[in-house]
């Protein structure tokens, strides 16, 4: 006879800092509001009425989803489960069937560190990109937001390279670079 309770085991490889995640709460859940709030009067002929009418349900469900995590979860933003890696992707989910990404760990290809969504001089936006096998036009590159993690993008990188199994890549310099300095030291 089974048992009538199932138990599923996480390991949890990063965490959201309270502190980051929390200031990013405060700008989504008032933007949310205010999404709400022009949607309900309705005015067709204002701009942010369309612009808001598909941008509130995403924002919503991103701020919804990051809370639900932070306050259940015990914020966990990357984590092993069933043979997945999990986490809460950036910017807005990639699918409407989920706002977690989820990619089985034999499909992982490549995890890197690198900028994210729009990465820009002026904001520095370095997360860890993972890269499936089987991506095609459905799956896309799976974004985790390391700049609101509670340890630094190079440890949980690490962590994530062996928790996969994934060897890291020699680093090799090019050529032209080895001695590039040495006449000018001379």
């Amino acid at each position: 006879m089974r048992s009538p309770f199932v138990i599923v085991i996480c390991m949890v490889i990063a965490r959201f800092s309270l502190i980051k995640t929390g200031l990013l709460l405060c700008f989504l859940l008032p933007a949310t509001a205010e999404a709400l709030r022009i949607l309900y009067q309705h005015n067709l002929h204002d701009a942010g009425f369309w612009l808001f009418l598909w941008l509130g349900p995403l924002l919503t469900l991103t701020a919804f989803g990051l809370l639900r995590e932070l306050l259940f979860h015990r914020a966990r933003a990357m984590w092993l489960e069933d043979g997945q890696l999990v986490f809460v992707p950036f910017g807005l989910p990639g699918t409407f069937t989920s706002i977690r990404y989820k990619v089985p760990v034999e499909n992982v290809s490549s995890v890197k560190i690198g900028g994210i969504f729009i990465s820009s001089t002026l904001f520095k936006t370095r997360g860890i990109l993972v890269d499936r096998k089987d991506r095609g036009f459905n799956r896309p590159i799976g974004e985790a937001p390391a700049m609101y993690y509670s340890e630094p993008v190079e440890v949980v990188y690490a962590r994530l390279r062996q928790v996969l199994g994934i060897k890291p890549e020699a680093v090799t310099k090019p050529a032209e670079a080895r001695g590039a300095l040495d006449s000018q030291t001379k």
